[in-house]
């Protein structure tokens, strides 16, 4: 291992990961807010009754 390498290491033996970048991090919310709004409008159709979880 040279300086570096032990510079970026842990004492548990996994390393850092690198920041990630603004696109990345901006990508990933819009992600998350589809994904959280998805499941909003399931979870209202469910309540509702419009979708059945469990046919009858």
């Amino acid at each position: 291992m040279t300086d570096d390498d032990e510079r970026m290491g842990r004492p548990d033996g996994h390393r850092y990961d690198a920041p990630e970048s603004d696109d990345d991090r901006v990508g990933k919310e819009w992600a998350y807010l589809a994904l959280g709004v998805l499941v909003l409008v399931l979870m209202v159709l469910i309540a509702t009754g419009t979708v059945h979880v469990f046919p009858a």
